[in-house]
């Protein structure tokens, strides 16, 4: 876990992330406190990247493929916008058998595979519970799976493939079936035992690139910074899941640009439940509680209604119900924009750099202080990097740490200095 904000205004873009990171898995992860999650991605200085969620794309420590990007990019001169940072980016990582080899590639398609095997069983297991009954005959057990394929196969058949992902990664996937399906033996799972593996296998290949960020690890990254024909920073937002056979998967979200008529921005990532509340009034935990128990209290009113002897019909209460819910979500929501949002991005439109620098650090110290009272985790923490992106002087640091003393590599120093001047 980790937690990161973004802040942005007419003067700069301020990026804070804590140091926090999780490996392994359970039930003995191992917590460490030393990651790095902003980058400078640009040579040219412009644009910074930070990470969240998974810090490896397909075994390789995002740290590493990003450097390596940097050091490509150093060839090359400012891209005129943002977005083109990345699309270039999701350019060298597709084709790059340098940090992908082909054989690293076809252990991760029998991975995913088998990710993709774990959702179609875990859907059957809802639509035909049978088939997971332990109580059942072999024979009740195989009827319902016999029946399922035909269901999911033809829910799967009338879905889109999941883009970038096409017809053709479906077939060139679907050429090596029969390796595929020699994967799946009982000593795997005991449920192939009930399924016919031929039918299960096809479900997968087609679960994997029609649907496979319903099952997958992702990456968050964040790039933000100039293009060299903008005035004002602005910032983009994708999810990358590694490649799926010859393809990178990755999906868009939404991001945002300063202009002359849009204002100050700030927005968190990853784990932000306080950050949330001093930005919105309000978290997800909050917005869930007064969802369901306003819910809770609009039915007891009807229920209070019928017990003093009003009849009123099901559907029109529910009907009731559900409109005046939903206003009054929307409502309350707005009101908590109205009286906090709003008059923060109207300061945070006059802050300067240093106070936007130490706006974002303070909000990582309560968001780590709180998850240090509250989890036994404390999965958010270690030192707090802060990099600020301006338009004339480019990335500067405010914070950062180092996992050496500078004055101990003179070497290395020299050596950045030479790059640098030489690009």
């Amino acid at each position: 876990m980790t937690s990161e904000v973004l802040m942005l205004n007419k003067n700069a873009v301020v990026i804070a992330a804590d140091s926090a990171v999780t490996t392994g898995r359970d039930p003995h992860p191992r917590y460490s406190k030393a990651a790095n999650k902003i980058f400078d991605l640009s040579s040219h200085g412009n644009v910074a990247l930070t990470i969240y969620a998974s810090a490896e794309i397909d075994n390789v420590p995002w740290e590493l493929a990003l450097k390596q990007f940097r050091q490509q990019d150093a060839k090359t001169p400012q891209r005129p916008k943002l977005e083109e940072y990345v699309n270039e980016l999701i350019t060298y990582l597709q084709d790059n058998t340098y940090l992908f080899p082909k054989e690293v590639q076809s252990s991760l398609l029998n991975f995913r595979f088998y990710a993709a095997v774990l959702h179609v069983l875990n859907i059957l297991k809802h639509t035909h519970p049978d088939f997971v009954d332990e109580t059942k005959t072999d024979v009740e057990r195989k009827a319902a799976w016999s029946s399922g394929y035909t269901v999911i196969s033809s829910r799967f058949t009338a879905e889109a493939y999941q883009n970038p992902l096409t017809e053709k990664d479906h077939k060139e996937i679907l050429a090596n079936k029969t390796d595929l399906e020699s994967l799946l033996t009982i000593e795997v799972n005991k449920l192939v035992e009930f399924a016919d593996v031929g039918q299960l296998t096809e479900l997968a290949i087609e679960a994997l690139v029609k649907h496979p960020t319903n099952f997958l690890n992702y990456t968050g990254l964040v790039f933000a910074g100039y293009g060299a024909d903008e005035i004002f920073p602005s910032f983009n937002h994708i999810w990358v899941y590694g490649h799926i056979g010859k393809t990178l998967l990755w999906t868009p979200n939404k991001g945002y640009a300063i202009t002359h008529d849009n204002d100050a921005w700030i927005q968190p990532f990853a784990q932000s439940s306080l950050i949330d509340r001093f930005t919105d009034g309000f978290d997800s935990t909050l917005n869930e509680i007064i969802y369901e128990e306003s819910n809770e209290s609009y039915k007891n009113i009807i229920s209070e209604l019928q017990a003093s002897g009003i009849t009123i019909d099901a559907g029109l209460s529910s009907a009731i119900i559900s409109k005046q819910h939903k206003d009054f979500m929307g409502k309350w929501r707005t009101k908590n924009w109205d009286v906090n949002f709003h008059p923060l991005r109207r300061v945070l439109n006059s802050l300067s750099v240093p106070e936007m620098g130490h706006l974002a650090e303070s909000l990582l110290v309560l968001e780590a202080l709180r998850e240090r009272v509250t989890s036994p985790s404390e999965s958010i923490g270690g030192p707090i990097d802060v990099a600020v992106i301006t338009k004339a002087e480019g990335l500067i640091w405010l914070k950062r740490k180092h996992f050496f003393d500078p004055d101990l590599n003179i070497k290395y120093i020299n050596r950045s200095k030479l790059n640098y001047n030489q690009n």
